[in-house]
């Protein structure tokens, strides 16, 4: 992108915002993403679907008036004021009468249809109330900028214009009228509404979960635009004060154990040129807390506003200041603690608890005496347990699921909304029923039978036997037992297991032709897998193929452990199992353990045959891509991670995973050349036979509308630089590109009466492919639902074709993508998403056992200052994969 068209861009970004629900439109700004829908798939059976999208039949086309607004506080102009505070300024009676039908972003821009054209400036209090003879404290400017042209829209969706600046600004103001009404009547997060009326779930001490209505307009296939409508679930912070909160997510339960954590000070031995350091507890609770909305509320208390927290203060309730006593008048020294006995007559609970720093300059609270208010989104990752609270209250069937979204339309009151009358805009109440496609199942094939999944989306692996076994027969493998008492599990049932597991593995076709070794292990992870890694070398006087170990808990840090020692330390195959699950030898279990097992030895389970019109070139190599990011807060560096496909089917793959700097979604080219080089030499070694690929599949996930150019501009050239490279070919290979997403809320039923388009709760089928109504009006995307819903609602993938030099048919390369859904290597069912990026989900997860650093949990957090270091620091590499004889770096030691 050249210069000027950068500065064009941050200019235009200047003109309509920076909110995140821009980026949404931005993808139509830039024409080297937008791939011509080249028609519609007519395999399969048409299927009707009801969805969660309602049509807008009218919006505004007249021009309107856009300004910019600044808003600020009188005598302290340079602070930032909090959003709550800006919302409260604006919604000032004196405002409402000075500029009136106005849309307000809720930061720097308004739209009218009233022409304000002198530059105005008021005075206000937030106090609305009559009689209020309080100076006022807040000044709002409002200037008249430009005038947005929204006709433009309207020929854009009818193919009479194309798209530029004029029309994503039409679109942000369509989007900020959509939320005008609800965002003074509810609370805003992003794009859902929270009712602080309604009933709400306390989800443990410091959270409560809340259900709201979530609403999104989109440009929509057939020239018109459509609003997407669902009832969602969110946690929040409990309105209670941070003495409470703190002493709870630290799971203390007492104020004084509380105290003591936060204000632990020690000299870290590893690294003397650091000083004394604030304890965990403090750098935790700080990071948790930090940007919370307080206000204080303790007996007698005469502040009435609120306050953005910073951090927890060094100091507690015994701190010493000046203080001019009112009834004397000369200055003392006093605690705080006293300070409020005397000032308030109010006599702290724990003055040992540490204050709590406010972003206002030099102000300071008793954590007992700030309370969180109104409803605050909590931001950090859930843990465990939390989240198997928040799943259990967010998955419902689809009767349930539209039922709410039916409650959710009409908590939006689109039709009695005073805004959208006034601007013009109609939603009616019936949501869009749009014809699908049911894509036929592939035909699954093993060694030696074949089989119909039919419209099912499963099958069991009893009598079958694996299409491809472990490349060398069993011979020297060792099993580890770690003991726990809580657990349970003998000796004795731990070998019952292996002699019924290896009976079962053989059963599939799998080659043994020896006994493992048996032995406990307990102590520290590292040295438990060393020993049973010599263990095991030294009887069978070879390196070992494969490493077994019982564990007796989901102890995340145990698994990496051992992750880390086999990958890294020795280059072994490894596999976990859970001593509960061998403690019960269920032959299913045995049989899900066995296809992991033979695909790290060089194994696949099955294959998919497909029926149909389908994309399956000789000589293409599959790519998968992904980057995971750390919980909001976290120092870890981000994850990138690659997965190539490592034979003629695309069956098995390879993978590699790198450390990327934090929060940059974007590939670089170093950690791409990295990854990939070393398995591209390897497919063409292999499947090539000494060529390299001539065409590319590339599935990208987890990028955003917004970063669809990034891809092709930063990655792709990457990719075919890379495969180019020693080749010999005098054109760089075709490339596909497509962006897997599943981070939306469009969902699907099956329509009432169709019996042909769901299972019994009305989940569409594997196989469920969507075209139009709810897609891009003029670019190539899609959305597919290719597994069964085991819980709730079916979420499809949604799939954006950026780049396509191959010129498929559209059957071609949906089919091929449904079809490879049924052939995920460690899977008796289809699944929801192109297995190269399931693979790369699960590689990037590996790669975190791969850390130079000891693992750390990625929901823990970190202060500001270390967040920052991190930031301008380049990550450190992953430890490299031992490169053994085995070959295991380039088997699939992901799954």
């Amino acid at each position: 992108m050249s210069t000027k068209d950068t500065k064009a861009q941050h200019d235009l970004k200047g003109s309509i915002g920076s909110r995140e629900a821009d980026h949404v439109f931005r993808q139509y700004l830039d024409s080297t993403t937008s791939v011509p829908r080249p028609g519609y798939n007519t395999t399969g059976r048409e299927v009707n679907l009801l969805t969660n999208a309602y049509p807008v039949t009218q919006f505004p086309t007249k021009n309107v008036y856009q300004y910019d607004i600044t808003i600020l506080r009188i005598g302290k102009e340079h602070e930032s004021l909090p959003p709550r505070v800006r919302k409260f300024a604006w919604a000032t009676t004196l405002r409402k009468s000075t500029w009136q039908q106005m849309i307000y972003d809720g930061n720097k821009l308004a739209w009218s249809q009233n022409s304000y054209d002198q530059n105005k400036s008021i005075e206000v209090n937030l106090n609305n109330q009559a009689g209020n003879d309080k100076p006022p404290a807040y000044r709002i400017i409002v200037r008249k900028s430009k005038v947005v042209n929204l006709q433009v829209l309207q020929n854009w969706l009818q193919k009479k214009g194309s798209f530029d600046e004029r029309v994503l600004e039409a679109l942000n103001f369509m989007d900020h009228l959509l939320r005008e009404y609800p965002s003074a009547r509810f609370t805003a997060v992003r794009r859902a509404f929270f009712d602080p009326a309604e009933q709400f779930l306390t989800f443990d001490a410091t959270m409560e979960l809340r259900k709201g209505s979530y609403q999104a307009i989109r440009p929509a296939w057939g020239g018109r635009l459509i609003v997407n409508v669902d009832s969602i679930v969110c946690a929040f912070w409990r309105q209670n004060t941070i003495a409470c909160l703190t002493d709870a997510f630290l799971k203390n339960f007492d104020w004084g154990r509380t105290a003591k954590a936060l204000k632990q000070r020690w000299n870290d031995p590893n690294d003397m040129s650091r000083g004394i350091r604030d304890s965990p507890a403090w750098t935790f609770a700080s990071a948790k807390i930090k940007h919370l909305e307080v206000k204080p509320v303790f007996p007698n208390c005469t502040t009435d506003r609120t306050f953005s927290v910073r951090k927890i203060s060094r100091h507690d309730a015994n701190y010493v200041f000046p203080w001019t006593n009112p009834a004397t008048g000369r200055e003392e020294d006093i605690t705080v603690a006293n300070y409020y006995l005397t000032r308030y007559n109010y006599k702290l609970t724990s003055p040992d608890l540490p204050l709590v720093e406010m972003t206002t300059k030099d102000t300071l609270y008793p954590m007992e005496c700030v309370k969180v208010i109104g409803l605050q989104r909590y931001h950090h990752r859930l843990n465990d347990k939390q989240t198997a609270i928040m799943i259990n209250h967010a998955v419902r069937k689809p009767e349930k699921r539209f039922g709410d979204i039916r409650a959710a339309k009409l908590k939006l009151s689109h039709s009695t909304d005073r805004v959208l009358n006034t601007f013009g805009m109609k939603i009616p109440d019936q949501e869009i029923v749009t014809k699908g496609r049911l894509l036929a199942a592939p035909e699954i094939h093993f060694a030696n039978t074949k089989i119909d999944p039919r419209t099912q989306g499963r099958w069991d692996l009893r009598g079958k036997k694996f299409l491809k076994t472990n490349r060398e027969p069993l011979q020297r493998w060792g099993v580890g037992v770690f003991k726990s008492p809580r657990s349970g599990l003998t000796f004795t049932q731990a070998d019952e297991f292996i002699k019924l597991f290896m009976k079962q593995y053989e059963g599939h076709g799998g080659r043994i032709s020896s006994r493992p070794v048996l032995i406990d292990l307990s102590g520290d992870t590292h040295s438990a897998v060393e020993r049973l890694f010599t263990t095991t070398a030294n009887h069978f006087k070879q390196r070992p193929q494969l490493l077994l170990f019982v564990v007796p808990n989901k102890d995340v840090l145990v698994y990496h452990k051992i992750k880390k020692s086999c990958d890294s330390r020795f280059g072994v195959a490894s596999q976990v199992l859970q001593s509960a699950h061998v403690f019960k030898k269920q032959l299913q279990y045995m049989s899900n353990v066995a296809m992991k097992v033979n695909a790290k030895l060089g194994g696949v389970t099955c294959k998919a045959a497909p029926r149909q019109a389908s994309m399956n070139r000789p000589g293409c190599m599959i790519i998968g891509a992904d980057v995971s990011h750390a919980a909001p807060g976290s120092i870890a560096a981000s994850l990138t991670a690659i997965s190539v496909s490592a034979d003629l089917d695309c069956v098995k793959y390879m993978g590699s995973a790198q450390t990327g700097y934090s929060r940059v979604e974007m590939i670089d080219e170093h950690n791409m050349k990295s990854m990939l080089t070393p398995l591209v030499d390897q497919w063409t070694k292999t499947v090539g036979q000494g060529r390299r690929p001539q065409c590319i599949y590339y599935f990208r996930d987890g990028v955003s509308t917004g970063q669809f150019a990034q891809v092709l501009e930063q990655e792709v050239p990457i990719i075919q630089d890379i495969i180019s490279t020693g080749s010999g070919e005098k054109t760089p290979p075709k490339v596909t590109v497509v962006i897997a997403n599943k981070r939306h809320h469009i969902r699907f039923a099956a329509k009432p009466g169709d019996m042909v388009a769901g299972d019994k709760f009305r989940n569409p089928l594997p196989g469920t492919l969507v075209e139009r109504d709810v897609t891009s009006p003029h670019d190539w995307d899609f959305l597919m639902v290719t597994h069964v819903a085991l819980q709730g609602t079916a979420k499809p993938v949604h799939y954006h074709v950026i780049r396509d030099d191959m010129r498929h048919k559209p059957e071609q390369l949906q089919n091929m993508i449904n079809e490879h859904c049924y052939q995920y290597v460690r899977s008796t069912t289809s699944v929801s998403l192109f297995p190269a990026v399931y693979y790369a989900h699960l590689i990037s997860n590996r790669g975190k056992a791969q850390s130079q650093d000891e693992f750390v949990d990625s929901s823990e957090e970190s202060s500001s200052e270390d967040a920052h270091h991190k930031q301008v620091t380049a990550p450190k590499p992953l430890m490299p994969m031992a490169k053994r004889e085995t070959h295991n770096h380039l088997d699939m030691w992901f799954v």
